[in-house]
């Protein structure tokens, strides 16, 4: 897994969608979003606690103060899921390999823990968009980035680190900083190793992992 670095980057400016719905033109140029956002409050996970650190990311991002690692795990571990309803939105007693819910975040349950820091967002995938709700895929990401809004996706890790794992299931949360269709450059924040600082990945290897999950997506609201 080497992630090449950032460097200087200038936002160009881009065009501002909105909310784009699912029949929108297709984006084929342009920045959106900030390169610096994948970088600016990364730190590396010391547990399987990625969603979490994605969150932080978006905290710091929208507050300019993230919690520490260890403030956010004290906070979900006491925060009740709803997506898996008697247990909390993480435990980091349970063994995964025991067959419990174990480390991990529910993608959902991301926007409770943004919500106690005064960060809203909401969730979609795309059964929620095809029945009316907000809208996913890259086109609409785009759209977000574009107007200053902050995006938590569930991507397959082995498609985007180019490992010899499974590639058929979303198994991490990453943020997504900017997409530079020009350069096909997708910036990632991505706490999974060391040297994953600064991750770029080219826009078809980014959405052929999120698509695993139903791209699944929690976008902050309009600042």
């Amino acid at each position: 897994m080497v992630a090449a670095s950032l460097g200087a980057v200038v936002v160009v400016a881009a065009s501002v969608f909105g909310a784009a719905p699912s029949s929108a033109a297709p984006v084929t140029d342009g920045l959106y979003g900030d390169p610096e956002a994948a970088t600016r409050y990364w730190e590396p996970q010391t547990e399987s606690d990625c969603g979490l650190l994605a969150a932080r990311t978006v905290i710091g991002e929208l507050t300019g103060a993230p919690p520490t690692e260890r403030e956010i795990i004290d906070l979900a571990t006491s925060t009740p899921s709803e997506c898996t309803p008697g247990q909390p939105v993480y435990d980091e007693s349970i063994d995964p390999s025991d067959g419990g819910t174990g480390h991990g975040t529910c993608t959902d349950d991301l926007v409770l823990l943004l919500r106690h820091y005064g960060v809203n967002a909401d969730y979609t995938n795309d059964d929620e968009a095809g029945s009316g709700g907000q809208a996913t895929g890259i086109d609409a990401l785009a759209g977000y980035l574009g107007d200053g809004r902050q995006a938590l996706v569930c991507v397959n890790a082995a498609t985007i680190w180019d490992t010899d794992d499974d590639r058929t299931e979303c198994d991490h949360m990453v943020t997504v900083a900017a997409i530079d269709f020009d350069n096909d450059i997708v910036y990632l924040g991505d706490s999974g190793a060391d040297d994953t600082r600064g991750e770029q990945v080219s826009i078809d290897t980014f959405t052929t992992a999120w698509a695993t999950g139903g791209h699944e997506l929690v976008v902050t609201a309009p600042r």
